[in-house]
């Protein structure tokens, strides 16, 4: 008796396990870029409207904002720019 109950136990561990481990979707942890919240934006990084220097988390942030806000990117590194390019 006891041999069939520990295998019961067992064995609904075992079904139970991946229905423990499975995590949906609009759980996840997402990290997204908040471009309303960027005054200008340079090749190595961006300044935030707080005035606080960014470098860009990766290539297809700084490639993303850089084709949907043409009029406050500068294709250049910010240290070339007058006032290390914060021009606000």
């Amino acid at each position: 008796m006891k041999l069939v109950l520990k295998a019961t136990l067992f064995a609904s561990a075992l079904a139970i396990l991946p229905l423990s481990a499975a995590v949906p979707a609009s759980a996840r942890a997402v990290v997204s870029l908040n471009f309303g919240n960027i005054a200008v934006g340079y090749r190595d990084g961006y300044w935030d409207n707080g005035h606080r220097w960014h470098r860009w988390s990766n290539s297809r942030d700084s490639s993303r904002y850089r084709s949907q806000y043409q009029g406050s990117y500068h294709d250049m590194s910010h240290t070339r720019a007058h006032n290390n390019g914060w021009d606000r």
